[in-house]
């Protein structure tokens, strides 16, 4: 169990929907230049009417190797910065041990599934982390 186990998860992505086609979307991360190509998940006819506008929902990546940063040194990003996610870095925020996910703020907050081989219990709010994402990362709206 975390440190923030009984305070509230801030997990709600936050960005303007620039587009959606069949099977992709495009977030813009207000603040930002970074424009993410996600998997909606669930219909996208519910999401189309929303482009232009604010939208906010959950993002969930598959590590496929989450590394803690040395010395606690490193930043917060998502490479590329137009495309699928690839390599993400950021900051633990929740350490969600039964479902096997962690919740990183990197430039939003994004759920990181651990491989089998890795326990999320070896994580703990506060550290810095990387990895590289499987492809098809997805966004869930809230």
């Amino acid at each position: 169990m975390s440190a923030t186990a009984n305070l509230p998860i801030e997990d709600l992505a936050r960005g303007v929907l620039e587009s959606v086609t069949d099977g992709k979307l495009v977030l813009r991360i207000t603040g930002t230049n970074y424009k993410i190509h996600l998997v909606p998940s669930g219909s996208i006819s519910r999401l189309a009417p929303n482009v232009g506008k604010r939208v906010k929902g959950r993002i969930h990546a598959n590590a496929l190797r989450l590394f803690k940063a040395e010395g606690g040194g490193g930043g917060q990003f998502i490479e590329p910065i137009w495309g699928q996610p690839r390599i993400v870095a950021g900051l633990v925020q929740h350490v969600d041990a039964a479902n096997r996910r962690i919740l990183v703020e990197i430039a939003v907050p994004m759920w990181l599934t651990v491989e089998p081989d890795q326990k999320p219990e070896s994580f703990a709010p506060g550290d810095m982390v990387n990895c590289y994402v499987q492809s098809g990362a997805t966004f869930s709206p809230a």
